[in-house]
Formats: C-alpha cells, structure tokens, sequence
C-alpha cells in the first residue's frame, strides 16, 4: 500500500506538471500571437479575442478591467512580500514598480481617457509578477531534480514558438521594404517587433544551448537539446537578419554581450579528471577587482575599433544588411534625422508638463498639431522611443520611478531575493548554475534586447513584446532556495 501511495503521489505530480506546461503554453501563445489571432474571425480563438478587444477599447468597460489588473497585481505583490520586511526599502525594484504604477492610475483616472496603452502596460506587469508567483510557489514546493524547472519551462516553450514564428509566411504578404528588398515581420504586422522578438529569440535559445550542458545528465539528452537549441538559433537568427531593424540588431548585440561578460566575469575552465578542460568541471568564480574592469576596458578598446574599421570599410558597400547597419551614421538618411525630430518633441511635452505628462493618448495629437517639423509628413516616428513617450504621457518622476526599477531588477540587488547558504551547506556547482547563476543571466540577457530595442523601434506598449520583457525580467529575479539534500558525487 505504501508504494502504490508513492506511485500514486509521483503520478499525480507529474500529471499537475504536464497540466502546468500545457497552460502555460496556451497563455504564451495568446500573448504572442493574438493579433494574427483576432484577425482570424472564423476561428473560435479568434472570435474571443475579437470580443474582449472590443470590451477593452468601450471606455464603459475598460476602466473595470483596468481595476481587475490592478487587483491582481497588488495581491501578486502582497503574497511576494508578506514575510519580508524589506518592501519599503530603496533597494527594492517593486517598490518603485507601484509608485511609478500609482502615478500612472492616478492619471488614467484623472483625464478618463480610454488607451490600450495604459491596460498593455499593466497587463505586462501584472503577467511579469503572475508568472513569478507561480514560479515562486512552484519552486519551493518542488522535489524535481531541476528545482527551478518552471523558469526553464517558459523559456523553452519561448524558443520553441518564436523559432516556429521565424518561418511563418516568409514567402509573401510584404507590405514593408528596404532598398528593394523585403523586410521580414513573421505574424506581426511589424518588421521592428519581428525582429525584437527574434533578437530575443537568439540569446534565450543561446542560452538554453550552454544550459542543456550544465543541467541536463546524460550525453544523448545534452547533445539532443543543445543541437534543437542551436538550431531554433539559426533560424531566428535568419529571420533577425531579415528584419532589417537596426534596433533589433543592436539589442541583441548587448543582449549577447551581457551573457559573455557574465560567464567571464563568474566562471572558468577547470580540470576534468583525466586532466583536460571540460565545460562539465566548471567551476564558479570571482576575477580580482583589479582584473574585470582592465578586461572590459581592452575588450571595450578592441570592439570599437573593430567597428570603426567595418564601418570605413563597409561605407560604401552595396550590401543590403552592411548598408542598413551603417545607414545610423550616414547624413542622406532620413530614419534616424525623423528620429531625432520626434525624440525633441517628447522632450517638448515633457518640459511643459513635467509632473503628471499630457496623458494617455495625448502626446501622439500633440505632436501632430504643434511640434512636428514642417518638413516631415508623418509624425509616427514618436511611437519609435517608448520611454521618452512615457515621460511624455505620465511625467517625469512616473519615468524615473520605472528607470529605477529597470535598473534595479537588472541588478538583483534587493536583500529579500537574497537567500545566503547555510551554515555548514555543501553546494554542488550544478546546482549553483542550475537555480540562479545562468537561468537568471539568459532571462536577462533577453530583457536587455528588448529593453534597447524599446529605445528604437518602440513595444512596450505592444502585448507581444511587452508581455515577453515582463515575463523575462521578473522570471530573473524568481528566489532561489538552497537544498539541504547531499550532494551527490558521480
């Protein structure tokens, strides 16, 4: 009876697991396919995202399920910080999450103005913290070998249907071009937020490639995982290169070099047992202070010349993806000069209202009507900069508040995700590197791409890439536990 108990108990554990992935692989498919979705009518997903769009956009409606998210996203906060007394510390990236997100409610309530804009913008944060609620609670109640498993979940799941989307329709259907050729945007109706996602797409499965190593045991499962990983690379990586967005590009560059500085800085090649260096004998590390910012410097050193020889040798190529790369730098380009011109104008509608922003919906008329310059015909180039429209729409100390927790979250300096060994605790380096010391650097990592390209290309305030950067973000900060199982040795 008691084994029968045992097995009964493993059943039902991985049953709830399966059903775990399987909702989590739903909700992560709405959110990043919906608008392909909803174009769809004769679909039944389709027709139910059609009607709950049309709910979010009457402005009877709206403001009741922009209350519903804030509910939810102060009983998420509630249940993450019940034991902790540290919430109203400085350190803390939720604390100033709320107080930008109070500021921001404030407004919505003040000008009565129905914006998807403001319901994204909760939406993401609420899923952010959603998903760690559940990863949280998960995580402490799992007796899996891979503890944090649900962080890797959505992760795979991510590169599994990004990879999917990197092929999606890539033989017709252009509507955007550059120089002839045709600019990728998969299901979305955007090559910037195709290429985003794609850029994304790369380091997470890049990532996933070096963690199948560190996590997995046995030699078929590791090789099998990495080699699907390296592949789902390559083909988003294909796909990046044929969005032509130049944000996207740039954002993937410091998303990848983030991951590369971070395993140099924590980790190096040890000695196997017969004496040769092994990626299985890595150990963890800390390079002396005097060391790390000599390297970064050389290496800073060598990248940038690097990039001014390409660019003096690529000036003049005819090579499409060389010429839309240096196109930055080049005077008879107009992208980057509409910019520019738009960016002045965010900074016009801030200076004027300062405290509390034009409001939702406000600064795109604005603009339109006082501050676009007479030579540029369209003014759409304001939605390019998602933070200076922020600042712009709810003010500057609503921007500062939500800058801080950016950097905050990115730097995991809060003492109550802090979770120190205890006394006399053999730690394995798997488990080290399993829990919290690449998962949280590969999440990150895919933050970071989103958050420059949000700087160029815009999609904080659209669900499929804002939900992926909140979603990302906080599943880096998921609170680790130490195990009190021995560890045990091969």
């Amino acid at each position: 009876m008691a084994q029968l108990g045992i097995v009964w108990m493993m059943k039902r554990e991985l049953f709830l697991k399966v059903l775990k992935a399987g909702v989590v692989s739903f909700l992560l498919y709405l959110l990043l396919f919906a608008d392909h979705l909803r174009g769809s009518s004769a679909d039944v997903i389709g027709s139910a995202l059609s009607e709950f769009t049309a709910i979010l956009l009457d402005p009877e409606t709206q403001w009741m399920a922009y209350l519903c998210l804030g509910i939810y996203f102060t009983t998420f906060l509630f249940f993450r910080w019940r034991t902790s007394s540290s919430f109203w510390r400085g350190a803390n990236p939720d604390l100033w999450l709320a107080s930008g997100l109070v500021i921001m409610a404030v407004i919505y309530a003040i000008h009565q103005v129905s914006s998807t804009q403001a319901f994204t913008f909760l939406a993401g944060a609420v899923l952010g913290h959603g998903m760690t609620f559940w990863a949280d609670f998960d995580f402490h109640n799992s007796k899996w070998k891979i503890q944090n498993w649900f962080g890797v979940l959505v992760v795979s799941i991510l590169v599994i249907f990004l990879a999917w989307a990197s092929v999606w329709h890539t033989g017709a259907g252009y509507t955007f071009e550059y120089r002839s050729k045709p600019r990728w945007s998969g299901p979305w109706d955007n090559p910037n937020i195709f290429g985003l996602l794609m850029g994304t797409g790369v380091v997470l499965a890049l990532g996933l490639t070096v963690a199948s190593f560190l996590i997995l045991s046995g030699k078929v499962g590791k090789w099998f995982c990495a080699l699907s990983c390296l592949l789902a690379a390559i083909l988003m990586g294909r796909g990046l290169l044929h969005s032509y967005s130049r944000g996207a590009w740039l954002g993937t560059v410091c998303g990848l070099s983030y991951l590369a500085v971070y395993g140099f800085t924590r980790f190096h090649l040890g000695q196997d047992t017969v004496g040769t260096p092994s990626i299985l004998s890595i150990k963890k590390c800390r390079l002396p202070s005097s060391v790390v910012p000599w390297s970064v410097v050389f290496f800073s050193v060598v990248l940038l010349s690097m990039v001014i020889l390409a660019f003096w040798h690529f000036r003049q190529m005819e090579w499409h993806l060389a010429h839309r790369a240096f196109s930055a730098v080049n005077r008879s380009d107009f992208s980057w000069r509409n910019r520019i011109a738009a960016c002045e104008g965010d900074l016009q509608i801030m200076s004027e209202e300062p405290l509390l922003g034009a409001g939702w919906g406000q600064p795109e008329p604005i603009y339109g009507h006082y501050y676009v310059p007479p030579k540029l015909e369209e003014s759409a180039a304001i939605q390019l900069n998602d933070y200076l429209m922020l600042g712009a729409t709810v003010g500057i100390p609503a921007l500062f508040c939500f800058g801080m927790y950016f950097c905050l979250s990115l730097k995991g300096k809060a003492e109550s995700r802090k979770h120190p060994p205890s006394p006399g605790l053999r730690r394995t380096w798997k488990a080290e590197i399993r829990e919290e010391d690449w998962l949280r650097p590969v999440c990150h990592a895919g933050a970071i791409v989103l958050l420059i390209g949000f700087w160029f290309d815009g999609g904080l305030f659209k669900l499929p890439t804002a939900a992926t950067f909140w979603i990302l973000l906080e599943l880096g900060n998921v609170r680790t536990r130490e195990t009190n199982e021995a560890p045990k040795h091969e």
